[in-house]
């Protein structure tokens, strides 16, 4: 999966050249020097607990079959913007780390979990790089929806950051809410059951009494007839929290702050992991 997404990145990387966007092939070129170094560490990683390494797989059809078809419905419209191109390739890391989510969320073995974990965190990395391509390419462009757009946190202190944060996990729990009730229609249960608990992590974070949400978004969820759809609102909700939370760690200069978002930030993994998990089972 590592070496066929680098490959696909250069392929990426050629396009974006083609259309000028040399900034955006420069993000590439750097995530495929950092998947090379992944990629080692992998090999590394194999050959100290199989003995041997990984073999090499001449099939790409070998892949899980929804990364492969998301990389090849890129490659075969030559109408992409580069917002387009940057949502496939945020798209394809989300899929890994509902993949190795999966993984680590099934298997009774240790070692088998903590590399999953590991590859999920990449994923996840990965993920947020691209993100901020794609918000650069929006502006560009003018393109795409608003709520693609992840929510900011701007506290310059401990007071200011648990109002803000309080207002954030509100809104997403009443999302969450809403796709559980949705699944549950569906007879999805255990998905539901997946939602609601994550609906319940941030509602008891949140601001008592709140019930923010986006009313199209809302309406979309109500004709959803598929899990599948529904799962990745309630993934991609939960990704935006967190790396509001993610972003205000890397910026802010208040300890309290910083410590307050880095614990939120790993609580917010949790919901990501659990979603991402029950969300591959449908993919």
């Amino acid at each position: 999966m590592e070496e066929a997404s680098a490959r696909r990145y250069a392929e990426l990387a050629t396009r974006m050249e083609k259309l000028g966007a040399m900034e955006m092939a420069g993000a590439f070129h750097a995530l495929i020097e950092e998947r090379s170094d992944h990629i080692e560490e992998i090999v590394r990683r194999a050959n100290q607990l199989t003995g041997a390494s990984p073999p090499a797989l001449a099939d790409p059809r070998g892949l899980p079959s929804e990364i492969a078809r998301s990389w090849d419905e890129a490659e075969a419209s030559a109408l992409l913007s580069p917002y387009r191109i940057l949502g496939v390739a945020v798209d394809n890391e989300m899929l890994a780390f509902a993949f190795y989510s999966y993984v680590a969320a099934q298997s009774n073995d240790a070692t088998v979990r903590a590399t999953a974990e590991w590859l999920a965190g990449k994923a996840l990395d990965h993920a947020a790089t691209l993100r901020a391509e794609r918000r650069r390419a929006y502006r560009r462009e003018g393109a795409g929806r608003a709520r693609d757009e992840r929510p900011m946190l701007d506290a310059s202190s401990l007071p200011e950051f648990v109002r803000q944060s309080r207002r954030l996990e509100s809104r997403a729990a009443a999302f969450h809410r809403r796709i559980a009730s949705r699944l549950a229609a569906l007879g999805e249960d255990a998905a539901s059951k997946t939602v609601a608990e994550v609906a319940e992590r941030e509602s008891a974070a949140g601001v008592e009494g709140a019930n923010e949400t986006d009313e199209a978004a809302t309406v979309d969820l109500a004709q959803a007839a598929t899990p599948s759809p529904l799962l990745r609102s309630a993934l991609g909700e939960a990704e935006r929290l967190h790396q509001a939370y993610l972003d205000l760690a890397d910026h802010t200069r208040d300890e309290q702050v910083l410590v307050a978002a880095q614990q939120a930030a790993d609580r917010t993994m949790q919901s990501l992991a659990a979603i991402a998990a029950r969300w591959h089972v449908f993919r």
